[in-house]
């Protein structure tokens, strides 16, 4: 069961995407309502006591007195009666201070659900270059490459300071925050300014000529959806398929997309296995494009079998882990554990285990013993044939998070790996993740995900705390490449190929 427990990162991805709901202004009995001060001091107070209790690492890029100290200030500013609206931005406020990416304030799902289905959210997806905000999507009323100046009377100049506020990403990575801001925007100028049934919208177009326009809001779940059909996206199915894998024979060129790490396993095997000739002990490629751009994680056992695939023999990562208690606190505001009820023998066994992974007693907690934790994620699948050796250049963003951005950081510090892209979302001398326990506040019902074990990287390549895994080519896309549909980082890294000593020498 606790394998599974460390490697429960898609419940990143759903309360991350549950957090940028906001739930005041929909004609709705649960959603109209007003919090008194003292209802929405209570659930910030308790807030404060699971973070403090329970979180595996949240002092570490601010001390707990800096922490509640905003929290007191937080409580004593509040009005007589906040709208929930008001009050979810005060706490994503807060939480965005611990710098933790596995740490979320979310609504609960039938509020998502009531949310979604108005038709009030912006519904075009936006690119953001140099600061500014561009629509990419050619299938709407605004043109591509359109930049937005103002909406409903919202300067956009600002958005990106006050929206980064509401997100959460490891440490003081800046790209994690950009693209979950270009990803949802929808949500986050929902929650910060509010639904719509219409959007005003001033901007220029690609020719310079600065226009307005009336552009209608369309529901959720479609404005999520344009997300994942931008232009860019329809000139290859691997941008929109969780996993793919396709192949350049020009360039001797396999390219592997990983958008998720919840994919079948055995899905990888079969795929990768399908280019290798058991008898010669070749692959039928020189050069392996892996792309973890959109990925922001999933199951971490897969990465035994990648490595297994590129590094040859057993994944050896260790890490110093820890956890600030080795019980389950607060037990009964307590939802779920890794998505699992929190029944009294899902509550006991995660107890359990914390006491025995976790007995060594030191000043602020419990540490475990120095450990490669990939022991313990046997798929029972295993590459047999020889390790790919060639050329491997790995795809990275912001939105690189969790174990994919573990693998991206396991990748970086292999000679023959290079990472094209940008600064990965996940931290890369450590995080706290793992067992992700799921709280609810009693007045507001808001959800709290809380991750229980910091892990402490060891073989690091560099000291960059509270960074992500930085590339060895940083790429990103130009207005004119926005313009163009171009894939910058990809295109990139196929001229690096193309211009290769090695290419076509085998």
């Amino acid at each position: 069961m606790y394998k599974k427990l460390l490697s429960s990162a898609f419940l990143t991805f759903l309360f991350s995407f549950l957090l940028i709901v906001t739930n005041t202004l929909f004609a709705n009995d649960n959603l109209d309502r007003l919090l008194t001060k003292n209802d929405a001091a209570e659930d910030i107070e308790l807030y404060f006591e699971i973070i403090d209790q329970q979180h595996g690492n949240p002092y570490q890029f601010i001390s707990r007195s800096e922490f509640k100290e905003l929290i007191d200030q937080t409580i004593t500013e509040l009005p007589d009666v906040i709208t929930f609206k008001d009050f979810d931005i005060l706490l994503s406020k807060l939480n965005n201070k611990i710098r933790c990416g596995h740490t979320v304030v979310s609504l609960d799902t039938e509020t998502l659900k009531a949310a979604n289905d108005q038709a009030q959210f912006f519904p075009y997806p936006i690119r953001i270059i140099d600061d500014s905000y561009f629509i990419d999507f050619e299938d709407g009323n605004l043109p591509l490459g359109a930049e937005l100046i103002s909406i409903n009377g919202n300067p956009v100049q600002s958005m990106t300071e006050e929206l980064s506020e509401l997100t959460v990403t490891d440490g003081f990575s800046t790209t994690k925050p950009i693209r979950d801001i270009e990803s949802r925007f929808g949500y986050y100028y929902f929650l910060k300014y509010g639904a719509a049934r219409v959007f005003e919208v001033a901007f220029k177009t690609p020719s310079g000529e600065s226009l307005t326009q009336t552009i209608e809001g369309i529901e959720g779940n479609k404005m999520l959806a344009n997300n994942y059909y931008r232009p860019v996206y329809k000139l290859n199915e691997r941008y929109y398929h969780f996993t793919h894998l396709d192949a350049i024979d020009s360039l001797q060129t396999l390219v592997l997309t990983l958008n998720t790490f919840q994919a079948n396993p055995d899905w990888f095997f079969k795929q990768l296995a399908s280019r290798y000739n058991e008898e010669s002990n070749e692959f039928d490629f020189e050069n392996l494009i892996i792309d973890l751009r959109l990925n922001e994680g999933g199951d971490r056992r897969i990465l035994n079998f990648l490595y297994e695939f590129m590094g040859g023999g057993q994944l050896i990562d260790p890490s110093r882990t820890f956890v600030r208690t080795q019980d389950i606190e607060l037990a009964d505001y307590l939802v779920a554990i890794n998505g699992a009820n929190s029944s009294t023998d899902v509550v006991e066994n995660a107890g359990s285990y914390l006491k025995e992974h976790f007995n060594l007693a030191e000043a602020n907690g419990y540490a475990g013993t120095t450990q490669n934790w990939h022991d313990q994620f046997d798929l029972g699948i295993h590459w047999e044939g020889k390790a790919f050796n060639g050329n491997i250049y790995v795809l990275t963003s912001g939105k690189t998070f969790s174990a994919a951005a573990d693998l991206a950081r396991i990748l970086s510090s292999m000679e023959n790996v290079t990472l094209v892209g940008e600064e990965t979302g996940g931290g890369h001398n450590g995080r706290t993740a793992n067992m992700l326990l799921n709280y609810s506040l009693p007045n507001t019902q808001t959800m709290l995900q809380v991750p229980v074990i910091y892990e402490e990287f060891i073989n690091v390549s560099n000291n960059s705390e509270g960074r992500g895994t930085f590339p060895d080519h940083l790429v990103t896309q130009s207005y004119s490449d926005l313009l163009n549909k171009k894939d910058s980082a990809f295109e990139f890294t196929l001229q690096l190929i193309s211009q290769s000593p090695s290419f076509g020498s085998h």
